[in-house]
């Protein structure tokens, strides 16, 4: 089954659409189901400290005082829209940088230099005399990871082919057409086959495909079976359709 992404390559699309409750009215939004369960949860702790007080509230679910207010000065705020109440990032506004010593980074990019594109793994070997000599600490695998995938260019090498005696291959990407190329055929006398198998309460059914390239053509047809010879006579139905259609 293909599944087709609508923001796909489509920078904050995604973002944004999480936030897509918050332009709707509550009202609709309460009927559609479109409020996140957390912001459905808290507006009824909200109903029910309304309701019954402060100290029922706190005793039934657990929740401050200073947290029921700030959820009601949210509320407020939104016009009422419980979309207001639903749960926001934690995430600190100014994170850590990640402090790695140059000599130690310089000498990993030294080893990948001369060992093009060396694991974690195996770097961390090479790297634990040259730390015991300088006296810094070894870092972990997967810290040495870390500090690969922090580089902009990833310490990374073109990968290199070497024949049987070490010697530097040069890389030939092969590209195969999809299509033989200065081919100009006649409309509908050149197809594209395919059969696409789908199961659906444990009944195979198989789907064949035809597209014509040239003429932009396309027609789909159901088979009991992906045998050949089914797809022969469709073959066969293609050609005779085509020729009583051409003879007219």
């Amino acid at each position: 089954m293909r599944v087709q992404h609508v923001g796909y390559r489509v920078r904050g699309f995604y973002r944004i659409a999480k936030l897509g409750h918050l332009w709707d009215l509550s009202a609709c939004n309460a009927q559609a189901g479109m409020i996140p369960k957390d912001a459905q949860e808290r507006l009824k702790i909200l109903r029910f400290f309304d309701k019954h007080g402060l100290a029922a509230t706190v005793d039934a679910f657990g929740v401050s005082r200073r947290t029921l207010y700030r959820w009601k000065r949210a509320l407020k705020e939104a016009g009422g829209n419980p979309a207001a109440l639903a749960a926001k990032s934690c995430a600190p506004k100014r994170r850590r940088v990640p402090k790695t010593d140059v000599r130690r980074v310089a000498e990993m990019r030294r080893l990948r230099t001369l060992y093009p594109n060396l694991g974690k793994e195996k770097l961390h070997v090479l790297l634990a005399p040259w730390c015991a000599k300088q006296g810094i600490a070894l870092p972990s695998v997967s810290t040495i990871g870390r500090i690969i995938s922090r580089a902009p260019d990833k310490m990374r090498l073109t990968p290199h082919r070497l024949d049987a005696r070490g010697r530097v291959k040069p890389v030939r990407c092969a590209r195969k057409a999809r299509k033989p190329q200065d081919l100009k055929p006649a409309p509908l006398t050149l197809w594209a086959v395919d059969t696409i198998e789908r199961v659906r309460d444990g009944i195979r059914r198989y789907v064949l495909t035809a597209i014509a390239p040239v003429s932009a053509t396309a027609f789909a047809v159901a088979l009991p079976s992906k045998h050949a010879r089914y797809s022969a006579r469709v073959a066969e139905a293609l050609v005779q359709g085509l020729a009583a259609d051409t003879s007219r």
